[in-house]
């Protein structure tokens, strides 16, 4: 199936039914099929096809719908750029993929104009509001006299429609390059493991620029042809609002948000009567989050579901798994080929680390531009994927995810992977969240550092924690460093960025001892 017939099949099934809702707007299924078809012409105006990338940059709106599903029948490739880039990065991506159009938001615009003149292939710039430059053009002008009929292009399920650049917590960025099939494979897995229904309001909370909004939910709802709430931002108190005002019963999360809805300050259950289906995605979910949904929302399901740009989803932790395994990503999704393999590619005993390698037809084509990267991640040669996730598996068949392969921490010789270190850290009633990663250490070659969040309104000391971490930890294990702080930088996905994290924390570390020299 390619990614327009997701969107045509609904809006043929249920034209009138209301497909996006953001504010007091509201847009039916036949209206957005109309609005894909015009930019699908207007795209193709301008002589982009297949083969060619076109770029957006913009927060969820209906546009960003329209836009998704548009260009992939048009043919080209879709470059998702994150807003919060810098100018810098965005000019990286913008010059590896050669963009030959861009449609960004207006309060974005400014940072495309900013590296305008370093964008040689750039020569259309399309604006969702009030256009800010000479020569660039207001996004309903754009689409205004294109037809509302499919063009006639020949499309492949194995073409690349969109690509998704990885969140960049181990280097620069990479586009993953997504074919129409493999996102349809992912979002039929979606609706079935996250209990996804025609029924069914949703709310948006996912950045539609990240994979996990825009290539596993947002065509995940709408190949069931459910309703789509899309809060103009994440807001907590607006969430609750949104709930309350749309009946939103079923949202997909990232756990910084989840644990953002769950404080009391903003946690109304009244509000959130609706909401009895929670799906988290996107970062670690820690073991108190779990217990804290089911005790402040016990009507609700909640899934946790791991996965990577590259893959889609690939393991589930479910509402009926049992508890004693919540520290766990779950098993492996539907259609999901999965091993734990060593560095040679052997198969790792029942409790040892091994990398998750993962095969089936959801994964994606490969890095845009980039043979060595893809060549590295498919290296069995199999069309098997090496996600450098680190997990072990119990008896039962669940699997905990250990670390990063590149962010373990070797000291005395031992490899030590951080997600134990934090699970025993997250196990203290005083810890919110934390993370843990290795520094330079003469003695030992890596010495463990931990960055812990206190809970509110808890007190609790180094030396606290160090002494509870006797009790979870063996010596070897126990981190050297313990430091607090107020809150620990995420990237938009809620995935924590390690190296940075690190880099600050050798600089702080080296201006202290300067001090004290």
């Amino acid at each position: 199936m390619l990614t327009g017939d997701i969107l045509r099949f609904s809006a043929r099934r249920a034209p009138n039914r209301t497909a996006l809702i953001q504010g007091d707007e509201r847009v039916s299924y036949g209206a957005l099929w109309d609005d894909s078809l015009r930019i699908a012409n207007a795209i193709g105006a301008l002589g982009i096809g297949k083969g060619e990338t076109v770029a957006v940059i913009s927060g969820n709106r209906p546009e960003y719908v329209a836009i998704h599903f548009g260009n992939a029948m048009c043919g080209a490739m879709l470059v998702n750029l994150m807003p919060a880039y810098a100018p810098e990065e965005l000019a990286a991506i913008l010059q590896q993929t050669r963009s030959r159009l861009i449609i960004v938001e207006a309060p974005y615009q400014d940072k495309i104009a900013a590296i305008r003149d370093r964008l040689p292939d750039l020569k259309h710039v399309v604006v969702i509001g009030e256009p800010g430059q000479d020569g660039w053009l207001a996004f309903d002008r754009f689409t205004a006299d294109q037809p509302a009929r499919r063009p006639d292009i020949a499309l492949n399920p194995d073409d690349t429609f969109a690509m998704t650049f990885t969140g960049g917590t181990t280097g620069l960025p990479k586009g993953a390059k997504v074919s129409h099939a493999a996102r349809f494979v992912s979002a039929y897995t979606t609706a079935i493991e996250h209990e996804v229904r025609e029924a069914d309001t949703v709310g948006m909370l996912t950045p539609l620029y990240h994979a996990m909004g825009s290539c596993v939910w947002l065509p995940t709802v709408v190949l069931v042809g459910a309703t789509i709430v899309l809060p103009p931002r994440w807001d907590p108190d607006l969430m609750v609002e949104e709930t309350a005002r749309h009946g939103i019963n079923t949202v997909l999360m990232v756990p910084v948000q989840l644990r953002e809805l769950l404080d009391d300050a903003h946690f109304d259950g009244g509000a959130l009567a609706t909401l009895n289906n929670v799906a988290c995605g996107g970062a670690t979910m820690p073991v108190d989050l779990v217990a804290e949904i089911a005790e402040k929302m016990p009507w609700a399901r909640f899934t946790n579901h791991y996965g990577q740009s590259e893959t889609g989803p690939v393991t589930l932790f479910k509402h009926n798994h049992p508890r004693d395994k919540a520290g766990t990503i779950g098993r492996p999704a539907l259609g999901v080929e999965l091993e734990l393999l060593d560095a040679d590619g052997a198969p790792v005993p029942v409790g040892e680390p091994g990398e998750i390698v993962v095969g089936g037809p959801f994964l994606m084509s490969g890095y845009y531009n980039n043979p060595e990267e893809t060549e590295l991640y498919f290296r069995s040669g199999d069309r098997r994927g090496w996600t450098g996730d680190l997990g072990q598996m119990d008896e039962d068949g669940f699997i905990t995810l250990v670390g990063r392969s590149k962010d373990m921490i070797v000291s005395g010789g031992i490899n030590i992977y951080p997600r134990e270190i934090e699970i025993a850290l997250e196990a203290h009633d005083a810890v919110a969240e934390c993370t843990v990663f290795g520094v330079p250490d003469e003695k030992w070659g890596e010495a463990l550092t931990a960055l812990v969040v206190r809970r509110g309104g808890r007190e609790i000391d180094e030396a606290a924690l160090t002494a509870h971490c006797e009790t979870q930890l063996a010596r070897f294990k126990r981190p050297k460093f313990i430091r607090f702080v107020n809150h620990i930088p995420k990237t938009a996905a809620g995935k924590v960025q390690k190296p940075k994290l690190r880099d600050a924390f050798l600089k702080e570390l080296e201006k202290t001892r300067g001090a004290m020299a």
